[in-house]
């Protein structure tokens, strides 16, 4: 097996990025539309997770949110693998895939980090949605964006080494 480093580095030079754990093991990476994806490694677990964070919910909305949240992360039906989770200490929500090193390559994780980062494109629009409706809603006005509770725009996103 290859070293995660090395993989990185590699990936890195490959799409013009120095992609480099620091000493704890974690590298924050920021994507050309802005948005901010961290790398950890868990070393005592042999993987590295991709994290993004997708925001904040406001308080009279978050029963709202989270309850869509729960129903989109059961069997991960709707994060494809990635787990959708509340960082109280924050008060964030974060979209976290951890990715079991054994056997990785430098194309596997390259296709996975690709794969997250679709998904975190397409979970940051939905995100937003859900807390754009849930505070509609909060302000007493119907919902009128025709679209289908339970619908998803990342249907074919599929996160499989």
């Amino acid at each position: 097996m290859q070293e995660i480093e090395s993989i990185l580095k590699e990936i890195g030079a490959k799409n013009g990025l120095e992609i480099a754990l620091d000493e704890n093991g974690a590298c924050t990476l920021e994507l050309a539309d802005g948005r901010v994806m961290l790398l950890q490694e868990r070393a005592n677990l042999n993987e590295l997770d991709f994290v993004a964070t997708l925001g904040t919910v406001p308080e009279e909305a978050r029963a709202d949110v989270f309850t869509e949240l729960l129903a989109a992360n059961f069997y991960w039906q709707d994060t494809f693998g990635a787990t959708i989770s509340w960082n109280a200490d924050l008060e964030e929500v974060v979209l976290i895939y951890p990715l079991q090193l054994a056997g990785a390559t430098p194309e596997s994780v390259e296709t996975i980090f690709n794969r997250f980062v679709e998904l975190q494109s397409a979970w940051a629009e939905r995100f937003a949605e859900m807390v754009a409706a849930a505070q509609h809603e909060d302000d007493g006005a119907d919902d009128e964006d025709g679209e289908e509770e339970g619908e998803s725009a990342n249907d074919d996103l599929i996160i499989s080494p």
